[in-house]
């Protein structure tokens, strides 16, 4: 999504978490309850963080507008000695750059010609009272006035950030969930050279095992989720390839291996058949708020509340 459209979208988001809190709630703690028992570690782990950031955003919400209530308030009445400060700020700047291009024409002056040495000498002193007269007009508190926006403002960037971290976190965990289900056919299409292996292993045909593995890695770079297994699978694939090799251990890391692939394959189909249809139906709820950000393009109503939004004038001056 568009970087310059991310403040709207924000205030458009905010506004259906103040107005639909309890229905996207609901609809969290709805889908936690289906996940399945029969998951891998790593999938679990998935679920688990989205669950965890998507019911943690509401509080981040309620942060991040706090924090924007405080600068917005301190802004108010900070707003007029900033712009002062940095009006005589600028306007020594511009003093600075003349006494720099003096010294420079002092510089390139002949050793004998005083009088013009002098002349620049007594601009460049006069230069000089002129920043100290600007310097006193700076008021004593905007040290510590300044010090304190900062302060505000950095707050409100970090929760921002912290903010737009977790939804992104929440919605592309999301996201692989179903790109994980959608994967079941490819996945198991595997199975015969899985089983394959299993024999060969139970043959102590190893040669074979490890052709049939190389394979193996080939084709998961096209599955998702699949890293675990493939970890099992070099692991396999290294006491296989050892020169002393010990058939336990190569029992244990091929039963190991191959497990977690009829783990893979059983969830995902269960998941393919009685869990994709309600996480279609979860992401109806949740795209247009905790996943909006990452969506490829606004509806049309998002649309006009962003063209509106974008159409008054937001005052970025204090970044400067």
């Amino acid at each position: 999504m568009n970087p310059k459209l991310q403040h709207c979208l924000q205030e458009y988001k905010f506004a259906i978490y103040n107005n639909e809190e309890q229905k996207i709630m609901a609809a969290i703690t709805g889908f936690q309850q289906l996940v399945p028992s029969n998951l891998p570690n790593d999938k679990l782990d998935i679920f688990e963080e989205h669950f965890e950031n998507a019911l943690g955003n509401f509080a981040l919400v309620k942060k991040l507008q706090k924090t924007k209530k405080d600068y917005n308030l301190f802004a108010k009445n900070y707003r007029e000695l900033h712009f002062s400060v940095r009006k005589k700020e600028k306007k020594i700047r511009k003093i600075n750059g003349r006494i720099k291009k003096l010294e420079s024409e002092v510089r390139n002056l002949d050793k004998d010609d005083l009088a013009e040495k002098n002349k620049i000498q007594l601009k460049i002193e006069n230069y000089k009272l002129e920043i100290d007269e600007v310097t006193k007009q700076i008021p004593e508190n905007w040290l510590s006035r300044n010090k304190e926006f900062k302060i505000i403002q950095k707050a409100k960037n970090t929760q921002t950030k912290r903010y737009r971290k977790n939804v992104d976190q929440a919605y592309d965990n999301l996201d692989q969930i179903a790109i994980f289900i959608k994967d079941h056919e490819k996945l198991n299409e595997l199975s015969s050279d899985i089983n394959n292996l299993k024999k060969n292993i139970v043959n102590e045909d190893y040669e074979s095992s490890i052709s049939i593995i190389d394979g193996l890695f080939e084709k998961l770079g096209e599955i998702s989720g699949t890293e675990e297994f493939a970890n099992k699978l070099d692991d396999l694939y290294s006491l296989l390839d050892s020169e002393e090799k010990d058939f336990n251990k190569i029992s244990d890391a091929s039963s190991e291996a191959l497990i977690l692939f009829d783990n893979e394959v059983k969830w995902r189909k269960d998941a393919e058949e009685n869990l994709m249809l309600e996480l279609e139906k979860y992401n109806l709820v949740i795209k247009n708020n905790i996943g909006l950000r990452l969506q490829s393009r606004l509806t049309k109503d998002q649309a006009k509340f962003v063209a509106k939004c974008n159409s008054i004038h937001r005052d970025i001056s204090l970044n400067f």
